[in-house]
């Protein structure tokens, strides 16, 4: 688990560093830095698989995404690590010059709990030596310390939801077996993947599901007209309708009869997309999620979030991140879970952890946390955290 992040030089994130939690909520105005913290966290997680011309949004050499005041052509990630016993601190240096093919590495280095910095030596200057010892198992770095990391770090998915994308039938692709696209376009295969592969496993999930939707008596996939996944060269990147058959998502219902995933409200179908992520053979070890109060009753919301938390605690695996404008989502977390992210006048993002203000503590006997927020309102609780630190 990623116990502590700290980002330099990303985007307005000049030098920013938060505590996370299991299950850990961003809360903040619109740009604040918060869809950036989660940009900066996949990029880390993804540099244990691919080569960093892949692990930022743009793709090739974003120098664009430098925080351009610094003369500094360096990103740097780093995240304290605890998992399988071990404690330490992971750091990569990212060098974004403009002008270059791509960005290169300036350095990475793993510093365990209490010990000196232990520089990893560079195997190829455009991707960690993590990712390319653990694909070629190439023992550059010792064979423990490059699993550890992998394991502690691979595998992020980043959601932002859209229920449309949930719904649409998808024409299987072994290139995309257990997963689902950003929008969640994919879950049909991901389903039907889960099921060819572990049939228990399905039931649990069908099970864990109908328990929230009593309505519902089996989860059902059927074979008709589909949609293809998105193309890398499309320029809208969005799947298009296929003239070949592929699986389609139904309900059937207590009452006997069957609904198509169409006409399923958007809160059912989101629900269903995070139990099959948690339901994964191998589950994400982080999870991002932009705003994912959207479409979900406030009700359905604290199942989801119950649900998640059970999850977590009982595989501890999976991390959770999310961003949210909500204060109905704000009351289902405790202070130390929640960071408020604010933009300063020099446009740089500040973070402030809401754990660290004994007056939200104090207002929690009488309020709800998000009664909190909206009474008091971003400015004023930044200050408090600020007055709070002094």
């Amino acid at each position: 688990m990623i116990t502590q992040f700290h980002v330099k030089n990303y985007k307005a994130l000049r030098d920013v560093t938060l505590p996370l939690k299991p299950i850990h909520v961003l809360i903040g105005p619109n740009d604040s830095g918060k869809t950036s913290i989660l940009e900066a966290i996949a990029a880390l997680c993804r540099s244990v698989d691919f080569h960093f011309d892949q692990i930022f949004p743009s793709g090739g050499n974003p120098s664009h995404l430098l925080w351009d005041t610094l003369g500094d052509d360096v990103v740097s990630l780093t995240a304290e690590i605890t998992d399988h016993g071990a404690t330490g601190e992971y750091r990569i240096g990212c060098i974004l010059r403009p002008g270059a093919d791509q960005p290169t590495r300036d350095n990475e280095t793993w510093t365990p709990h209490g010990k000196a910095p232990h520089p990893i030596p560079m195997t190829n200057p455009g991707s960690t030596t993590v990712q390319t010892a653990y694909c070629s198992n190439v023992n550059d770095v010792g064979r423990g310390l490059v699993k550890l990391l992998h394991d502690a770090l691979s595998g992020v998915a980043f959601f932002r939801w859209n229920p449309r994308m949930l719904k649409l039938p998808v024409v299987l692709d072994s290139a995309h077996r257990l997963s689902m696209d950003s929008s969640g376009f994919g879950l049909a295969q991901c389903l039907d993947d889960i099921l060819g592969l572990d049939r228990d496993r399905f039931r649990k999930l069908e099970t864990k599901f109908c328990d929230i939707f009593p309505e519902i008596k089996s989860v059902q996939l059927v074979s008709e007209r589909a949609y293809q996944w998105p193309k890398a060269n499309q320029a809208d990147d969005l799947p298009h309708a296929a003239e070949a058959s592929g699986k389609s998502i139904y309900f059937q219902l207590q009452n006997g009869k069957s609904i198509r995933a169409a006409q399923a409200s958007d809160g059912l179908l989101l629900v269903l997309a995070y139990l099959t992520l948690l339901h994964l053979p191998e589950p994400p070890r982080v999870i991002l999620v932009e705003e994912p109060e959207n479409g979900i009753h406030p009700k359905r919301l604290g199942e989801i979030i119950k649900i998640l938390r059970q999850l977590i605690e009982g595989q501890n695996r999976t991390q959770i991140l999310m961003t949210t404008h909500s204060p109905y989502l704000l009351d289902l977390f405790k202070p130390e879970e929640v960071t408020l992210c604010k933009k300063e006048p020099d446009g740089s993002v500040s973070v402030h952890p809401l754990g660290l203000l004994p007056d939200v503590k104090k207002q929690l006997e009488v309020f709800n946390l998000g009664e909190i927020w909206t009474a008091e309102g971003d400015e004023a609780l930044a200050k408090s955290v600020v007055d709070g630190e002094k």
